[in-house]
């Protein structure tokens, strides 16, 4: 991917920036800046797990807004009438090749309060051991590597991205500092 150039934008398809302006219990005004999708309920964050060995499926996408790679797990956005779980098992397969089955779902999360008014959910997909995916269904905007990683090897393989210039989900970087730490 070649970067041509960046502009800025008031509103596009997809995005628009809002400010709030509110009172405080002090009864000073404020205001906060924030960004919202447009036509967009909610995304997921898909976690797939293989069903006996516990090796989780990260993916390495670059992201132009970075510049670089991101290692993470496949999501998206729920479209139309999707429901959750139909949403991850279609990000799953387009983005991985993947299919398998549902076994989790988080409630409502967000995922930058601060900055973005959207909610997500988590959901943890179970893959058959001997799973063989399917060809990647990706968009002209993705380009995507599928990366099968033991759970003891985790941290070592976000130390070998890291060592290359690709930048760690917070998700799966969260994920990894728990299973050590909790």
């Amino acid at each position: 991917m070649n970067i041509l150039k960046t502009v800025s934008l008031t509103e596009s398809p997809w995005i628009r920036p809002r400010r709030v302006v509110y009172e405080n219990d002090s009864g000073q005004v404020l205001s906060w800046d924030y960004i919202e999708r447009v036509n967009a309920r909610s995304s997921v964050l898909v976690v797939p797990r293989f069903k006996k060995s516990g090796d989780l499926l990260f993916i390495r996408q670059y992201r132009v807004i970075f510049d670089c790679y991101v290692i993470g797990f496949p999501a998206g956005v729920i479209s139309g009438d999707e429901d959750v779980e139909m949403c991850a098992l279609r990000e799953l397969m387009e983005e991985t090749g993947y299919t398998g089955k549902v076994v989790q779902t988080s409630p409502e999360l967000t995922l930058n309060s601060a900055l973005i008014k959207e909610t997500a959910r988590c959901v943890v997909v179970e893959l058959e051991e001997e799973a063989v995916p399917e060809k990647q269904q990706l968009e002209p905007s993705e380009q995507i590597e599928v990366h099968r990683v033991k759970q003891d090897q985790i941290g070592a393989f976000f130390e070998q991205a890291a060592a290359r210039g690709d930048i760690i989900g917070g998700g799966p970087w969260y994920m990894l500092l728990a299973a050590q730490y909790l």
